[in-house]
Protein backbone atom coordinates (compact mmCIF):
# COMPACT_ATOMS: atom_id res chain seq x y z
CA UNK A 1 0.00 0.00 0.00
CA UNK A 2 2.59 2.56 1.12
CA UNK A 3 4.51 2.20 -2.56
CA UNK A 4 1.43 3.26 -4.30
CA UNK A 5 2.01 6.43 -5.91
CA UNK A 6 -1.55 7.49 -4.44
CA UNK A 7 -0.58 6.95 -1.08
CA UNK A 8 2.15 9.82 -1.23
CA UNK A 9 0.13 11.71 -2.56
CA UNK A 10 -2.85 11.39 -0.22
CA UNK A 11 -0.71 12.02 3.05
CA UNK A 12 0.69 15.20 1.20
CA UNK A 13 -2.23 16.55 0.42
CA UNK A 14 -4.61 15.11 3.67
CA UNK A 15 -1.24 16.75 5.96
CA UNK A 16 -1.45 20.08 4.45
CA UNK A 17 -5.02 20.32 4.20
CA UNK A 18 -5.12 19.72 7.88
CA UNK A 19 -2.60 21.50 8.99
CA UNK A 20 -4.08 24.66 6.83
CA UNK A 21 -7.20 24.30 8.91
CA UNK A 22 -5.07 24.68 12.30
CA UNK A 23 -3.39 27.42 10.83
CA UNK A 24 -6.79 29.09 9.75
CA UNK A 25 -8.14 28.30 13.12
CA UNK A 26 -5.32 29.66 15.38
CA UNK A 27 -4.09 32.18 12.93
CA UNK A 28 -0.65 31.85 14.99
CA UNK A 29 2.70 31.99 12.35
CA UNK A 30 3.74 29.08 14.62
CA UNK A 31 1.03 26.81 13.08
CA UNK A 32 2.45 27.24 9.19
CA UNK A 33 0.78 24.36 7.14
CA UNK A 34 4.15 23.83 5.26
CA UNK A 35 5.90 23.17 8.44
CA UNK A 36 3.59 21.29 10.60
CA UNK A 37 3.08 19.00 7.40
CA UNK A 38 6.22 18.58 7.32
CA UNK A 39 6.62 17.47 10.59
CA UNK A 40 3.33 15.24 10.72
CA UNK A 41 4.31 13.38 7.33
CA UNK A 42 7.88 12.59 9.27
CA UNK A 43 5.94 11.07 12.39
CA UNK A 44 3.76 9.06 10.08
CA UNK A 45 6.52 7.58 8.24
CA UNK A 46 8.69 7.07 11.32
CA UNK A 47 6.14 5.64 13.25
CA UNK A 48 4.68 3.44 10.03
CA UNK A 49 8.40 2.39 9.27
CA UNK A 50 7.12 3.65 5.84
CA UNK A 51 10.36 3.92 3.55
CA UNK A 52 11.01 7.07 2.39
CA UNK A 53 11.52 6.18 -1.34
CA UNK A 54 7.52 4.35 -0.93
CA UNK A 55 6.63 8.06 -0.08
CA UNK A 56 8.35 9.63 -3.06
CA UNK A 57 6.65 7.80 -5.22
CA UNK A 58 3.68 9.47 -4.99
CA UNK A 59 4.83 13.11 -3.69
CA UNK A 60 7.33 12.80 -6.63
CA UNK A 61 4.38 13.96 -8.51
CA UNK A 62 3.23 16.75 -6.58
CA UNK A 63 7.30 18.00 -6.55
CA UNK A 64 7.07 17.96 -10.70
CA UNK A 65 4.16 20.29 -10.73
CA UNK A 66 5.69 22.99 -8.32
CA UNK A 67 7.07 24.87 -11.55
CA UNK A 68 3.68 25.44 -12.28
CA UNK A 69 2.96 27.40 -9.56
CA UNK A 70 5.30 30.17 -10.32
CA UNK A 71 3.29 31.29 -13.05
CA UNK A 72 0.41 31.82 -10.64
CA UNK A 73 2.61 34.64 -9.33
CA UNK A 74 1.86 36.48 -12.44
CA UNK A 75 -1.87 37.53 -11.35
CA UNK A 76 -0.82 40.32 -8.44
CA UNK A 77 2.03 41.48 -10.61
CA UNK A 78 0.18 42.20 -13.48
CA UNK A 79 -2.80 43.91 -11.28
CA UNK A 80 -0.07 46.10 -9.25
CA UNK A 81 1.86 47.24 -12.46
CA UNK A 82 1.55 50.58 -12.06
CA UNK A 83 2.99 50.53 -8.88
CA UNK A 84 5.85 48.53 -9.48
CA UNK A 85 7.25 51.11 -11.98
CA UNK A 86 6.54 54.12 -9.62
CA UNK A 87 8.82 52.20 -6.94
CA UNK A 88 11.06 50.14 -9.06
CA UNK A 89 14.46 51.56 -7.74
CA UNK A 90 13.25 50.66 -4.28
CA UNK A 91 12.21 47.48 -4.85
CA UNK A 92 15.36 46.69 -7.21
CA UNK A 93 17.14 47.55 -4.19
CA UNK A 94 15.77 46.06 -1.92
CA UNK A 95 15.90 42.98 -3.30
CA UNK A 96 19.67 43.10 -4.10
CA UNK A 97 19.99 43.85 -0.46
CA UNK A 98 18.45 40.96 0.89
CA UNK A 99 20.46 38.67 -1.90
CA UNK A 100 23.81 40.24 -0.56
CA UNK A 101 22.55 39.73 3.22
CA UNK A 102 21.50 35.51 2.33
CA UNK A 103 25.29 35.37 0.38
CA UNK A 104 27.01 37.03 3.56
CA UNK A 105 25.02 34.60 5.93
CA UNK A 106 25.76 31.64 4.23
CA UNK A 107 29.67 32.25 3.91
CA UNK A 108 29.67 33.46 7.55
CA UNK A 109 27.43 30.74 8.58
CA UNK A 110 29.72 27.82 7.05
CA UNK A 111 33.10 29.83 8.66
CA UNK A 112 31.61 29.95 12.02
CA UNK A 113 30.33 26.31 11.90
CA UNK A 114 33.09 24.45 9.86
CA UNK A 115 30.68 23.20 7.43
CA UNK A 116 32.45 21.97 4.16
CA UNK A 117 32.21 23.01 0.73
CA UNK A 118 29.44 20.28 -0.38
CA UNK A 119 27.02 21.35 2.85
CA UNK A 120 27.66 25.43 2.20
CA UNK A 121 26.96 24.87 -1.62
CA UNK A 122 23.80 23.43 -0.99
CA UNK A 123 22.80 26.21 1.50
CA UNK A 124 23.42 29.02 -1.50
CA UNK A 125 19.78 28.25 -2.56
CA UNK A 126 17.64 28.92 0.76
CA UNK A 127 16.15 32.02 -0.11
CA UNK A 128 14.47 30.99 -3.32
CA UNK A 129 11.55 29.20 -4.33
CA UNK A 130 11.88 25.61 -3.83
CA UNK A 131 11.47 24.43 -8.10
CA UNK A 132 14.46 27.12 -8.85
CA UNK A 133 16.58 25.81 -5.51
CA UNK A 134 15.93 22.10 -6.25
CA UNK A 135 17.29 23.12 -9.76
CA UNK A 136 20.09 24.60 -8.47
CA UNK A 137 21.34 22.20 -6.31
CA UNK A 138 20.91 19.66 -9.40
CA UNK A 139 22.85 21.83 -11.27
CA UNK A 140 25.64 22.64 -8.62
CA UNK A 141 25.98 18.40 -7.69
CA UNK A 142 24.61 20.12 -4.64
CA UNK A 143 22.80 17.83 -1.74
CA UNK A 144 19.33 18.64 -2.71
CA UNK A 145 17.83 17.44 0.73
CA UNK A 146 19.82 19.60 2.76
CA UNK A 147 19.09 22.36 0.16
CA UNK A 148 15.10 21.50 0.32
CA UNK A 149 15.20 21.71 4.30
CA UNK A 150 17.26 25.07 3.87
CA UNK A 151 14.67 26.59 2.00
CA UNK A 152 11.59 25.49 4.03
CA UNK A 153 13.49 26.50 6.59
CA UNK A 154 13.96 30.20 5.91
CA UNK A 155 10.63 30.18 4.39
CA UNK A 156 9.17 29.37 7.84
CA UNK A 157 11.18 31.57 10.23
CA UNK A 158 10.56 34.61 8.05
CA UNK A 159 6.83 34.13 8.51
CA UNK A 160 7.39 33.42 11.79
CA UNK A 161 9.71 36.47 12.82
CA UNK A 162 8.37 39.00 10.46
CA UNK A 163 5.92 40.73 12.80
CA UNK A 164 8.36 41.40 15.28
CA UNK A 165 10.62 42.64 12.06
CA UNK A 166 8.90 44.57 11.16
CA UNK A 167 7.62 46.26 14.33
CA UNK A 168 11.42 46.58 15.65
CA UNK A 169 12.29 48.45 12.20
CA UNK A 170 8.83 50.16 12.18
CA UNK A 171 7.74 48.78 8.22
CA UNK A 172 4.60 49.74 7.34
CA UNK A 173 4.11 50.51 3.83
CA UNK A 174 3.10 47.78 1.56
CA UNK A 175 5.73 48.02 -1.01
CA UNK A 176 8.58 47.16 1.91
CA UNK A 177 6.32 44.66 3.55
CA UNK A 178 5.98 42.48 0.50
CA UNK A 179 9.06 42.63 -0.98
CA UNK A 180 10.73 41.84 2.22
CA UNK A 181 8.81 39.34 2.36
CA UNK A 182 9.29 37.62 -0.88
CA UNK A 183 13.48 38.39 -0.28
CA UNK A 184 13.84 36.66 2.32
CA UNK A 185 10.98 34.06 2.76
CA UNK A 186 10.10 33.08 -1.02
CA UNK A 187 7.12 30.97 -1.34
CA UNK A 188 5.99 31.19 2.13
CA UNK A 189 6.28 34.28 3.09
CA UNK A 190 4.20 35.01 -0.80
CA UNK A 191 1.96 33.60 1.04
CA UNK A 192 1.97 34.88 3.81
CA UNK A 193 1.77 38.38 2.01
CA UNK A 194 -0.93 37.77 -0.36
CA UNK A 195 -2.61 37.43 2.69
CA UNK A 196 -1.88 41.18 4.25
CA UNK A 197 -2.96 42.39 0.56
CA UNK A 198 -2.60 42.58 -2.89
CA UNK A 199 0.23 44.84 -3.17
CA UNK A 200 2.14 42.93 -0.29
CA UNK A 201 1.18 40.02 -2.62
CA UNK A 202 2.52 41.87 -5.78
CA UNK A 203 6.17 42.76 -4.16
CA UNK A 204 6.36 39.84 -2.88
CA UNK A 205 5.82 37.95 -6.05
CA UNK A 206 8.16 40.46 -7.93
CA UNK A 207 10.96 39.52 -5.16
CA UNK A 208 10.58 35.79 -5.69
CA UNK A 209 11.59 36.29 -9.46
CA UNK A 210 14.10 38.70 -8.85
CA UNK A 211 15.73 36.97 -5.83
CA UNK A 212 15.99 33.74 -7.85
CA UNK A 213 17.50 35.61 -10.94
CA UNK A 214 19.98 37.47 -9.11
CA UNK A 215 21.16 34.56 -7.00
CA UNK A 216 21.54 32.63 -10.15
CA UNK A 217 23.89 35.63 -11.12
CA UNK A 218 26.14 35.66 -7.93
CA UNK A 219 26.11 32.30 -7.50
CA UNK A 220 29.64 31.71 -9.53
CA UNK A 221 30.97 34.35 -7.19
CA UNK A 222 29.67 32.49 -3.91
CA UNK A 223 30.99 29.05 -5.50
CA UNK A 224 34.66 30.25 -6.20
CA UNK A 225 34.90 31.92 -2.60
CA UNK A 226 34.06 29.20 -0.70
CA UNK A 227 36.61 26.62 -1.62
CA UNK A 228 39.24 29.26 -0.79
CA UNK A 229 37.53 30.85 2.47
CA UNK A 230 36.37 26.93 3.86
CA UNK A 231 40.26 25.94 3.92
Amino acid sequence: MSASPIFGVLLTVGCYVLTRRIYLRWKNPLCNPIALSLILIGLVLHTQNIPLDHYMNGAGILVAFLPLTVTILAIPLYRQIKMLQAHRKAIIGGICAGVITSCVSIIGGALLLGLDTEIAESLVPKSITTPLGIEMSRILGAMEAITVLSIVITGVLGVVLYPVAFTLFKIVDPVAKGTALGTASHAVGTSKAIELGETEGAMSSLAIILTGLITLTVTPLILLLLPILLR
